[in-house]
């Protein structure tokens, strides 16, 4: 049966237009409640930074995200038009961009590669502008590719490799860091790549190309010389790449395909190493099958199935889209020791194998379409699941545990879309977040897998009766602006462009708050 979390309450009640959002070492939690945007730990619910934000932007904002590395601790929020900066070291917004992206929406919003450098896509793939939040000046690059992921930073020198398609071709661009000087240019022989991806370890690069070119993965070296493509004999009908995921540890790439297939590209050599197929039919030797049962009272819980076990196909959900198949999940926990997948022919299971010895470890069989996974990144074997339901459910599989398990919290409705996340661990409980643009609540669970005795700490929600107390009080009045220094250069010359679309863009959409 399903496990409660902890005996938490769950009256947290938000009003913003976007979920919380966990910083990457799950230490601290951003948020927006009516016109703030607030920073509280995930350990004690404790408000540690709050900012006033724009009127209305509290319910247009579309991104929050954090910078990519633990340490810096900054965030951005982004709606169509304007990108707010916050360094939670600091009381004041850090900076501001407005305007970046002309008479089109913004597409995307991302740090760069440092915190001090905000990525900034248009819509249609018009542009891409790279700012700096110390010089406060922007490079242009035109006609990136309107795909994800469409750059990819080298982790060891910083060096940033991006998709553009100026005309019929894919262009590669390698640009260095810090100066965003333009190094190289290749021009690729895909038909129409759709992801690129450095290996963690910086010493390969891959393009995956479009279905309709087969089952094809260009792997170059780190400044962009072809080194080997993998792909099917031309005789061999298939329906091509849909996922590429690189291995923690840069030893292996995963390659899903349209047609159910995970095959496994050893490193160095890039030659298939072993696969793993989906099917209706699961029997596995080594692994167990477990499958979803729901109990009178909606309780859900797992029950290992006899083999051969037979998996849903898409006909079964409503919520898949015809002709929407292939592996479309597909990821590696941290030692590359385990690799889960969910092919959207059978939606709602979720296969889990040893990408070295191409055994099948667990499968597991349930109720709705698996919406999304997540590794923990201190317990290796420690997967989270979510799937295509309403209850505030996470399901969470570890290959040292007798049975998976399922965790409830109570949420009041309406729920709508819950996104569940990993937070820091507590005194050796394993905490979890779910939440959604109204609701947040936080979960724990033993190392073994039990029910924690201890109160997981829940972030308390201020009701109507608690809003003004001391220290929890709630502006409820339209935001206001911070005082703020713009600094804008009128005599920069304009920028030059070359033929690649590289133009430098003076700060005239930036506004910077200096450090009081």
């Amino acid at each position: 049966m399903a496990l409660p979390a902890s005996a938490v309450p769950a009256d947290f009640r938000l009003k913003g237009s976007q979920p919380a959002v966990p910083s990457l070492d799950g230490a601290v939690i951003a948020l927006i409640d009516r016109a703030q945007l607030q920073v509280r730990s995930s350990d004690t619910g404790h408000i540690q930074q709050t900012y006033d934000l724009p009127p209305g932007f509290a319910t247009s904002c579309r991104f929050i995200k954090w910078h990519r590395q633990p340490e810096g601790q900054r965030l951005l929020l982004a709606d169509d038009a304007r990108v707010v900066v916050y360094d939670i070291s600091r009381p004041q917004v850090y900076a501001e961009i407005t305007g970046a992206t002309g008479l089109t929406k913004l597409a995307n919003v991302d740090f760069g590669r440092t915190s001090d450098e905000v990525m900034v896509f248009s819509d249609f793939g018009f542009k891409l502008q790279i700012w700096s939040l110390i010089t406060k000046r922007a490079i242009e690059i035109k006609d990136p590719k309107s795909i994800s992921p469409c750059y990819s930073y080298r982790s060891t020198t910083g060096h940033l490799a991006l998709l553009t398609r100026p005309a019929s071709h894919d262009i590669l661009m390698i640009v260095a860091p810090h100066t965003h000087e333009l190094l190289e240019t290749v021009e690729l022989s895909t038909v129409d790549a759709r992801g690129i991806m450095y290996s963690p370890d910086g010493n390969w690069l891959v393009v995956w190309d479009t279905a309709s070119a087969g089952r094809r993965v260009l792997v170059l070296t780190a400044d962009g010389n072809l080194f080997k493509t993998y792909s099917l004999p031309q005789n061999e009908l298939n329906l091509g790449v849909r996922s590429v995921q690189w291995s923690r540890g840069s030893d292996f790439i995963a390659v899903g395909d349209n047609e159910g297939t995970v095959t496994i590209l050893g490193a160095n050599t890039f030659t298939p190493r072993t696969t793993c197929t989906q099917s209706a039919t699961i029997e596995s030797l080594h692994g167990s099958v477990w499958q979803e049962e729901i109990g009178p009272s909606r309780t859900r819980g797992y029950a290992e199935a006899k083999q051969p076990a037979m998996s849903p196909s898409n006909e079964s959900f409503r919520s898949v889209k015809e002709g929407d198949a292939g592996i479309t999940i597909l990821e590696s926990n941290i030692d590359g020791s385990l690799l889960a997948f969910k092919c959207n022919d059978t939606p709602s299971t979720l296969r889990i194998f040893s990408p070295r010895s191409g055994e099948l470890i667990a499968a597991l069989i349930h109720h709705a379409p698996v919406r999304a996974i997540r590794w923990h990144d201190r317990h290796a074997d420690l997967l989270l699941i979510q799937c295509a339901i309403r209850d505030p459910t996470i399901y969470v599989w570890r290959a040292s545990w007798s049975s998976p398990r399922i965790f409830s919290l109570s949420l009041k409705p309406p729920l709508g879309h819950l996104t569940a996340s990993w937070l820091s661990s507590d005194q050796g409980n394993i905490r979890y977040m779910l939440t959604n643009s109204e609701q947040l609540a936080v979960g724990q669970f033993t190392p073994d897998g039990s029910e924690s005795q201890a109160n997981g700490h829940f972030l308390d929600g201020l009701g109507p009766e608690e809003m003004f107390d001391e220290g929890h009080s709630l502006d409820l009045s339209p935001a206001r602006l911070l005082e703020q220094d713009t600094m804008v250069d009128d005599t920069a010359a304009p920028g030059l462009s070359t033929q690649f679309g590289f133009t430098s863009t003076v700060e005239d959409t930036f506004q910077y708050r200096r450090p009081r």
